[in-house]
């Protein structure tokens, strides 16, 4: 599960990298800034929730009463090109703009290229040194103004354009021709950073109620799975002037699909049908000091001001439901089946496994 952690502190990583850029970002208020690290992290947030809905079979055959399986698998989900991109538009921030002039550019998501483009914010203040808000016909005296490098993609830094994630699984036959699937991974972690997953699913046989002769070679059934996963990251050494300072990333991800199956003995294909959907939550807690210049109308700096942020990012999304469809082989070779699958769907999820096997 470790790089399921790195992929995850991806997000956090560049505040690692340079705090000072982290502490530009959040003097633009939580409403730009959410929107800003929400149109950076999107493709990662996606590709995990694809990865999270993906492995959960690999034959539409359930197993017979208490029977089981131990399944190790690992799942990419391929990011499209255009969401190695999104576009920086001026006009859906309140006080975030580009530095280069422009009003609009391509700017790197996480999983995108580098860049040199820069971002400022600009708030306006009255005479008094308060906030304008948007819309006020009130002239402003004074500007809060800071300066951040737009963030860079990692796509430079992977092997592949995609997503990755490693999976443990159990599979336990109940009655009724249903199985119970669960993946479970305890708080690990250290003084920083601390994972855990826990997923749940249902394989029920459909056959079984249709008069079918018992050397029929295929089986279908019907897969439900629901799966969440939580990161939580708690700077260390002071990195960041504040106190009780934390940050969270969960993910939640469910499916339902069709799954049939063809038995050739030693070589099984398989297939699935269904929809794939799931939401994230990334939250940055506590209060963060930061320092930001004061200009007046000409440009000129008339003061440094240090301020402090309480909460300043609360990211919430929603990917709604995605036709998911599964085609896959399973090598049987005694108790242990290799299996390879490739989903078709919004981002392309290739599957590959080996699971031990009984009844």
């Amino acid at each position: 599960m470790k790089f399921r952690i790195g992929i995850f502190l991806v997000f956090f990583g560049f505040i690692n990298s340079n705090a000072q850029d982290f502490n530009q970002i959040l003097v633009a208020g939580k409403e730009d800034a959410s929107l800003y690290i929400g149109n950076y992290t999107e493709p990662m947030i996606e590709g995990l929730i694809q990865n999270l809905n993906s492995g959960w079979y690999h034959s539409g055959k359930t197993h017979k009463k208490y029977g089981f399986d131990f399944t190790i698998n690992a799942t990419a989900s391929f990011i499209p090109q255009n969401k190695k991109t999104f576009i920086f538009r001026n006009s859906n921030y309140n006080v975030l703009e580009l530095d280069n002039g422009n009003t609009q550019e391509n700017l790197p998501t996480v999983m995108g290229p580098t860049t040199t483009e820069q971002i400022k914010v600009v708030i306006p203040l009255d005479a008094l040194g308060n906030v304008i808000p948007q819309g006020s016909t009130v002239l402003p005296t004074s500007f809060k103004v800071a300066k951040f490098d737009a963030l860079n993609g990692i796509e430079d830094e992977l092997p592949i354009d995609a997503v990755p994630s490693p999976m443990l699984q159990v599979g336990i036959g109940l009655p009724s021709k249903t199985d119970f699937k669960i993946r479970f991974v305890p708080n690990i972690g250290n003084d920083e950073v601390n994972f855990n997953l826990i997923g749940i699913g249902l394989q029920h046989n459909l056959l079984q109620y249709f008069k079918l002769d018992k050397t029929t070679p295929f089986d279908v059934s019907i897969l439900g799975a629901f799966t969440s996963s939580t990161t939580t990251y708690k700077p260390k050494n002071n990195r960041f002037p504040g106190r009780n300072q934390e940050s969270t990333f969960k993910i939640s991800a469910y499916t339902v699909q069709l799954v049939g199956n063809l038995n050739l003995k030693v070589i099984n294909f398989y297939g699935g049908l269904g929809y794939s959907a799931g939401t994230s939550k990334v939250e940055v807690k506590g209060t963060y000091e930061f320092t930001y210049d004061v200009k007046d109308t000409f440009g000129n700096t008339i003061n440094t001001v240090n301020e402090e942020i309480t909460d300043p990012i609360d990211i919430n999304y929603k990917m709604d439901k995605q036709l998911k469809a599964t085609l896959g082989m399973r090598l049987n070779i005694s108790i242990f089946k290799v299996f390879a699958d490739y989903s078709i769907q919004d981002y392309g999820t290739l599957n590959t496994g080996i699971s031990l096997s009984f009844k």
